[in-house]
């Protein structure tokens, strides 16, 4: 009879270590939220959710508010719509099915960041641009973050060339742009693209009006279609510091 407490509490254990196994083998081994790019945004703007070993219909709650979804562009790639009523610190989970995996650090700022360009409202799945498609000429460029929202001490303007058929260019700060304020050239960029490997390079010094230096990668794009009608080119940047997306356009 001494030993029946014993059995009790074995059994008792034995059933809650077969509950956790069963918890955890509700997820894939790999589930995981690799990165949540930007990780602050304000209510109203699009994040992108970088995840592994969950289907890209997963639902995504912010704190304790659902978000609107829809699929990124690469597989476990989700993209989540900030929900309205939060801000500050909010831990974002991805449910899927029984599966629930948790990124904590998230912000809901009341205003665009400081000292990093604006969000583009919405995420850009790209579409690349043929390299038969890509421009041979001199380009220069209007930034679409760039509203009356932006302050002008994160505006950049591009100038370069693709003139003589060479693969790779500079893209470099233009000075002769007559119709920018001077402290709209503040914001040395410099850069590299290469018509053949659809690959581009920016790098963007802000330090001069208080920011810092970001780093760009990104590709031509087939334009989007929320641009300008005289939109006939255009260039999606990712920063390599914040994971905010940068769209540039080349009008007709």
């Amino acid at each position: 009879m001494k030993n029946i407490p014993f059995l009790l509490t074995l059994l008792s254990l034995t059933t809650f270590a077969l509950g956790c196994d069963k918890c955890k083998s509700s997820c894939e081994s790999d589930a995981d939220i690799s990165a949540v790019l930007p990780n602050n945004n304000p209510a109203g703007y699009e994040v992108l959710l970088k995840t592994s070993g969950l289907s890209q219909s997963a639902k995504v709650v912010f704190g304790t508010v659902e978000a609107t979804t829809r699929p990124g562009g690469e597989s476990g790639e989700i993209i989540a719509t900030v929900p309205n009523g939060l801000s500050g610190n909010v831990e974002i989970s991805v449910e899927d099915g029984e599966c629930i995996v948790r990124s904590a650090g998230f912000v809901v700022s009341g205003s665009l960041p400081d000292n990093v360009q604006p969000s583009l409202p919405q995420i850009i799945i790209p579409t690349p641009l043929p390299q038969s498609s890509i421009p041979t000429g001199d380009i220069t460029n209007y930034w679409v973050n760039a509203t009356s929202e932006s302050p002008s001490n994160y505006v950049i303007n591009l100038h370069g060339s693709f003139a003589g058929g060479l693969d790779e260019t500079s893209l470099e700060e233009s000075m002769e742009f007559s119709n920018l304020e001077p402290a709209f050239n503040e914001n040395p960029a410099t850069g590299t693209a290469n018509r053949k490997t659809n690959v581009i390079y920016l790098e963007v010094d802000r330090t001069l009006k208080g920011g810092s230096i970001e780093r760009f990668d990104g590709l031509f794009i087939e334009v989007p279609s929320f641009l300008p009608p005289n939109a006939k080119y255009a260039i999606l940047l990712t920063s390599r510091e914040t994971g905010r997306q940068m769209l540039l356009y080349f009008p007709e």
